[in-house]
């Protein structure tokens, strides 16, 4: 019953992630569309910072709540679960509330100092009521999260992102003949209605939950300095790992932000030209670089407990196995989404936003997709390997690079914002790599099939992208980029597949371990042999 409640709970939260993954990226297109590049940029700018205090609360938090919510659960300990709640709430109004009036209040200088953008500052300040309410929030997703109930979490995030995306297109309609700065402000507050709508019906639910237990549960425990203190300190003590963690790659946006329209500029690109840039990298070309980590990311959570569990029934048969199949299914998503969209960077742009500028910074950022894929799989090994923070270690000394490589390929306003785009691929690509070493320093390269994991995966990806290249070259003679973009993509992809079955690259066995859509695959092509 428990692993049932498990996938449940798990499958739920999924379709919950791709929903608000959906909901988040549509907006994008109408928004680009409307305020430009320009505004694309300064919208990007005060979000990165919203994104660090968004990470830190929904990463660490709720996890915490959620382990020692289950925990005092299962030991019966009647009233225990309601301090965790009071302890927490009180942690997180007051981190939330001071984040939210420092940013406000600081929103000018930061603006004007550190973006050098005056015009983020109404932005920011839109932005700085919804770090109070994702605070709050979190602490109710991890209570109920620790009693195995994972439907409020999913709903209020599906109502967030709902209310979010609407005020965001509302606030188009409304402000879109006022200066780019307002309208880049009212698509902001969307972050705080958002937040107030999952807030409160995550409240009203506890409140109902109360109501409904309160015989199990027992009125709100009485203030004991002593026990409240030991609570606060297992928070913190669970919390602060994953939240730093958490916390490495919206700063990986927040370096974006800083320094690439700030460079451009001291390389001596005009400002307007410098913004649009980043507007290219931030808010074109990284939202469509984060579809494909929906389905990596699944793949990475189902290998810890794979892995974890192999490793303690000393199977190393299984282990190997395990392994391998989770790289081999990573390579075989993130290499032809990676070489499609550098070769169809320009149709897609022109598809999606009517702008081919941003598709040589799409071309640049594609390989993203292919360094941090093979990052999350690596990761996930590692952690359930026990190796927990080795990942962390290396995503760090990613960081740092990243910072470093912006900095310098920046500086040449011909790469423009491609040079950001080319430290992050650069970045990431030496963590993933530190993370295969060492991953096989610990088990050894007996789970690694070069030809079967690497080289056939590619093969099947180059030949993919040159029909894609040359497809859309002969089509754009005879009708419009949007449809060239679409039938080249569509003729790629089940060439790809194609081949990489011609090759044995792949088995249905294989096919069958890609979420969602893999079983009915295989059960379609079974028939068909």
């Amino acid at each position: 019953m428990a692993k049932k409640t498990f996938f449940r709970g798990a499958m739920i939260l999924t379709l919950a992630g791709v929903l608000g993954k959906f909901l988040s990226a549509a907006y994008r297109v109408p928004f680009n569309r409307m305020v430009g590049a320009e505004g694309a940029g300064i919208y990007s700018m005060s979000y990165s910072i919203y994104s660090i205090i968004f990470a830190l609360s929904t990463a660490g938090i709720p996890l915490a709540v959620s382990k020692l919510v289950a925990m005092s659960e299962e030991r019966a300990e009647k009233g225990e679960s309601l301090r965790i709640v009071r302890v927490a709430l009180i942690l997180l109004a007051c981190v939330g509330l001071a984040a939210a009036v420092l940013f406000f209040l600081a929103a000018p200088w930061i603006a004007t100092v550190y973006f050098n953008e005056p015009r983020a500052a109404w932005s920011l300040r839109a932005l700085a009521p919804a770090m109070l309410f994702s605070c709050l929030m979190a602490v109710f997703r991890g209570f109920f999260q620790g009693r195995q109930n994972m439907v409020p979490t999913a709903i209020s995030q599906i109502l967030e992102q709902f209310f979010r995306v609407g005020t965001i297109l509302l606030s188009l309609f409304l402000l879109l003949h006022k200066p780019v700065e307002y309208v880049v402000a009212g698509a902001s507050f969307g972050s705080m209605v958002g937040g107030v709508c999952g807030f409160l019906f995550l409240a009203l639910v506890f409140v109902r939950f109360l109501r409904k237990h309160r015989t199990d549960q027992g009125p709100f425990p009485g203030r004991d300095p002593a026990r409240d203190q030991a609570v606060l300190k297992q928070l913190l003590y669970y919390a602060v790992p994953i939240s730093i963690g958490a916390l490495l790659l919206p700063m990986t946006s927040f370096i974006d932000s800083s320094l690439v329209a700030r460079r451009l500029e001291f390389a001596g690109m005009g400002h307007s030209e410098a913004i649009a840039q980043l507007g290219y990298l931030s808010n074109y070309a990284m939202p469509i670089i984060n579809l494909p980590f929906i389905v990596t990311t699944a793949i990475s959570a189902s290998l810890v407990p794979a892995v974890a569990d192999a490793l303690a029934r000393h199977d190393q048969d299984d282990l190997f196995h395990n392994v391998r199949q989770g790289m081999r299914l990573t390579m075989v998503l993130v290499l032809p989404a990676s070489m499609g969209l550098a070769v169809l960077s320009t149709g897609i742009s022109t598809l999606l936003y009517n702008d081919a500028e941003a598709g040589s910074v799409l071309a640049a950022l594609a390989f993203t997709v292919f360094v941090v894929g093979l990052y999350q799989c690596s990761a996930s090994i590692l952690q359930g390997l026990g190796k927990v923070l080795i990942p962390m270690y290396h995503l760090l000394l990613g960081l740092v690079l990243k910072f470093a490589l912006t900095w310098v390929l920046t500086g040449y306003p011909a790469l423009g914002a491609s040079g950001a785009a080319l430290a992050t691929v650069l970045a990431f690509g030496c963590a993933a790599v530190l993370n295969v070493v060492r991953l096989s320093g610990v088990i050894g390269w007996g789970w690694c099939d070069p030809q079967l994991v690497f080289l056939k995966p590619l093969l099947a990806s180059l030949v993919m992208g040159l029909l894609c290249y040359g497809t859309y070259g002969l089509l754009t003679t005879w009708i419009s980029a949007s449809w060239a973009t679409l039938l080249a993509i569509m003729l790629g992809g089940l060439a790809y597949f194609v081949v990489l079955f011609a090759i044995k690259g792949i088995d249905l066995d294989t096919l069958a371990a890609i979420p969602k859509i893999g079983p009915k695959l295989k059960k379609i092509l079974g028939q068909k042999q």
